[in-house]
């Protein structure tokens, strides 16, 4: 694990599980309650979170998910309005991922038997020296 960050305003990496227990905190029976301190104490410090440009992809998939789970399924207005309130968040989005950095997430990929998607996270954050917010245990043990 790299070293711990130093800025003066508290900065992390999340991915999708992350973001989505946050998001759909109140809507659903969730373990995964840690993640709201988290968020709020960047919130209320002037942080920001970090993503690869998949997050976009993967949490928008997500709610749209949520949107057909049967009789537990979100609204289109509860969607849209999850999706309304991410938009306010200090998200920083990474630019395009070049052939080295796409490289040595195939070699992340590769070490720790994760997928090419959950690995761009690990690069990111040991790429940028701070901390991944994750609740997938794979990522968890890699980091």
């Amino acid at each position: 694990m790299p070293e711990e960050n130093t800025n003066t305003f508290p900065c992390f990496v999340v991915d999708t599980s992350f973001m989505a227990a946050y998001l759909l905190n109140g809507f659903y029976d969730d373990e995964f309650s840690g993640c709201i301190s988290d968020i709020e104490y960047v919130l209320q410090n002037n942080g920001q979170l970090f993503v690869p440009q998949l997050f976009w992809y993967e949490i928008y998939n997500v709610i749209l998910y949520k949107t057909r789970k049967g009789k537990d399924a979100l609204s289109k207005a509860d969607a849209l309005d999850i999706l309304y309130d991410l938009q306010k968040l200090p998200i920083v989005t990474e630019p395009q991922a070049n052939g080295e950095i796409r490289a040595r997430i195939f070699d992340l990929a590769e070490a720790y038997n994760l997928s090419f998607y959950d690995a761009s996270y690990l690069e990111l954050a040991r790429r940028l020296g701070l901390e991944l917010k994750t609740y997938d245990d794979e990522l968890k043990k890699a980091w």
